[in-house]
């Protein structure tokens, strides 16, 4: 008898471990709630490009090109490159002289952004220049509206400053409507249970006329209960507000997406994090700057910084 309880307690840790291999190194995590799966993103940074490496060999060519000849008549594009973990799309598009926007660069994962600045700050120390824009005290107004551009030409020594970093752990995002140029989210809608959600967000935040940059997963993932065919992946975009959907084959677990949000309107140009970023508490838009700190100056709440300059939401 004892052997028999034995044999199923032996056969019940099987299949646990079994459940949990494939919820943490398939799934990475997705079920387990935002605080545990950053937890998990965390200790994989330091190695998360090695991993990656074969899939990252051509985001100069297949990720930022394409993007850039999308937007190419916004001389100062706003986007928000979101799930950016290690930074590979912020890394390639501000190698570009070309490229004069500022980009918000957003995760889960303190550890992954801190690998991004870390990617950043290493190619700055060799000497590749890239666009700078000026700090700024307290923003204008609390509204629901995007603060004015900021000027430029004023010199920042911050080597990322093109790029902001904010860690978020969950939607919705933190942003007012129609805030972005454009909208960038790789290889993360197939760990949404429902890609409707993200979908959604991503669509609210990005301008009409926007361009949307994001993933398909493919049938060689192996994730079949999240793959959808071209068909049904592009009638999910049009229902969530997107058209001129284009797939094409990027690499053997991604195929490359691109969209633009229905409708048109101005570009919005450059903005900062403090000119956008909603307070958790009152949903105001009124930041006072300082290198340790953001303080919300309608109702006190404070972000952390990290000493890399991470704003912790």
């Amino acid at each position: 008898m004892n052997f028999y309880i034995w044999l199923v307690v032996l056969a019940l840790l099987v299949f646990i471990g079994y459940l949990l291999d494939r919820e943490i190194y398939f799934y990475e995590g997705v079920h387990l709630g935002p605080r545990v799966q950053a937890w998990l993103y965390d200790r994989w940074s330091k190695k998360y490009d090695q991993d990656k490496q074969e899939s990252q060999l051509r985001d100069d060519e297949m990720l930022a090109q394409p993007l850039l000849n999308a937007i190419q008549n916004i001389s100062e594009p706003f986007i928000l490159d979101f799930a950016t973990g290690t930074g590979r799309l912020s890394y390639v598009l501000t190698s570009r002289p070309e490229f004069k926007g500022h980009i918000i660069a957003l995760d889960l994962s303190q550890g992954m952004l801190e690998k991004a600045v870390s990617k950043l700050d290493s190619r700055a120390a060799e000497g590749v220049s890239r666009p700078a824009y000026p700090g700024a005290g307290a923003s204008s107004a609390g509204q629901e509206s995007i603060a004015p551009p900021l000027p430029f030409g004023h010199d920042v020594s911050a080597s990322n400053a093109s790029v902001e970093f904010l860690r978020h752990l969950s939607l919705p995002l933190p942003f007012p409507d129609a805030t972005f140029d454009a909208v960038c989210a790789l290889e993360v809608l197939e760990l949404f249970p429902d890609m409707n959600e993200p979908l959604a967000e991503f669509s609210r935040v990005l301008r009409p006329g926007g361009v949307f940059l994001s993933t398909r997963g493919t049938e060689e993932s192996g994730r079949k209960a999240k793959v959808k065919s071209v068909a049904d992946y592009t009638s999910l975009l049009e229902k969530n507000g997107f058209a001129n959907v284009q797939v094409i084959k990027r690499w053997k677990l991604f195929d490359r997406t691109m969209a633009v949000k229905s409708g048109t309107s101005t570009p919005v140009g450059v903005h900062q994090l403090q000119g956008v970023l909603r307070c958790s508490n009152c949903k105001q838009i009124q930041w006072i700057k300082t290198p340790d700190v953001f303080q919300c100056a309608n109702c006190g709440s404070q972000l952390s910084v990290t000493k890399e300059g991470i704003v912790l939401n």
